[in-house]
């Protein structure tokens, strides 16, 4: 089994720090500044819009966003301690826990959606390529944000119920902002794209042929907000409020579409009508357990992981 080289880096991390978790100062009463990592896609506005309404303020807490490509660039950095919270794909997270990485998930990050009507992922192909269907990217390169994480997972899912043979599908790494260009520019056949890339290359050369999170599973949590576990047995008062906090901001972000519109103008770099003309993501407080514990047994049928792990370890929602 390959094992991923994100996973090796948080081995040897976690090795190097001695499952200390970094330079933490413990304690966690009073007003706390946050680095949170996190990714410039439509996912996280919840944290923006939390952070701009007050709610984390309310909590005595200040939230430092702190921008990567992906899960497996973030989770070294909270375990490390150089940040305290991190948004990260489910997948890295079971990979991460299976490796019994010292990390917990504390919070919803984002839902794939219930139907094809709701899905803000696709995976896109030149709309005058030879790509019609999912088969005909059999022996084909596709872009991903990060090897080994849940666009391989959720693409392999959707698309081995058509015939698809998904061993033959290749993946390679390219930043989400630069899907778009790799796909018109011909160095990819197919993108795993998420919004708000997806309305951009639709509306360019691209067309979307497999809303991937949603036929993986409806209300898939596609994403959550995670610390180690030395830190939130450190500061657990830092950790309920950042979730308490974190929740509210899930579930007004889902009510007030037209202000998160907005907010994505202040970390993203799409103009003011691409921003109104995307399709939104879902967010909702819970997360959806039973599509994590479909998520799990899927890396471990596609080799991403060789055992599945606790997820009442993994998973650690703060009660209020």
């Amino acid at each position: 089994m390959r094992i991923p080289a994100a996973v090796l880096a948080l081995v040897a991390a976690f090795a190097i720090l001695g499952g200390c978790g970094g330079g933490d100062e413990g304690g966690g009463t009073g007003p706390q500044t946050l680095k949170v990592g996190v990714i410039p896609i439509a996912d996280v506005a919840p944290l923006y819009l939390g952070r701009k309404k007050g709610f984390f303020k309310e909590e005595q807490l200040t939230i430092d966003p702190q921008l990567a490509e992906g899960g497996a660039a973030i989770t070294p950095a909270v375990v490390s301690g150089d940040y305290q919270f991190g948004f990260s794909n489910t997948v890295s997270m079971l990979i991460a826990g299976s490796k019994d990485l010292p990390i917990e998930i504390v919070s919803q990050g984002v839902l794939g959606g219930k139907n094809d009507s709701e899905a803000w992922a696709d995976l896109l192909v030149p709309k005058d390529g030879p790509v019609k269907t999912g088969k005909d990217l059999e022996g084909k390169t596709i872009a991903v944000n990060t090897l080994n994480n849940i666009c391989e997972v959720t693409i392999k899912a959707s698309l081995e119920p058509e015939g698809v043979d998904v061993s033959k599908l290749k993946f390679t790494e390219v930043p989400f902002p630069e899907m778009n260009a790799a796909l018109d520019g011909g160095r990819v056949d197919g993108a795993c794209v998420v919004e708000p890339f997806v309305s951009q290359g639709k509306a360019g050369k691209s067309k979307g042929i497999d809303p991937f999170y949603v036929r993986t599973a409806p209300d898939l949590t596609v994403a959550t907000y995670f610390t180690s576990k030395q830190y939130a047995e450190k500061n657990p008062d830092v950790v309920k409020r950042f979730v308490r906090a974190m929740n509210k901001s899930l579930d007004y972000a889902q009510s007030h579409p037209d202000e998160v519109r907005d907010v994505l103008l202040e970390y993203t770099k799409i103009p003011p009508e691409a921003a109104k003309a995307i399709k939104l993501p879902q967010w909702r407080s819970e997360i959806t357990r039973p599509t994590v514990e479909k998520l799990a047994d899927l890396s471990q049928k596609y080799g991403l992981i060789e055992s599945k792990p606790d997820l009442n370890e993994l998973i650690q929602e703060p009660g209020n």
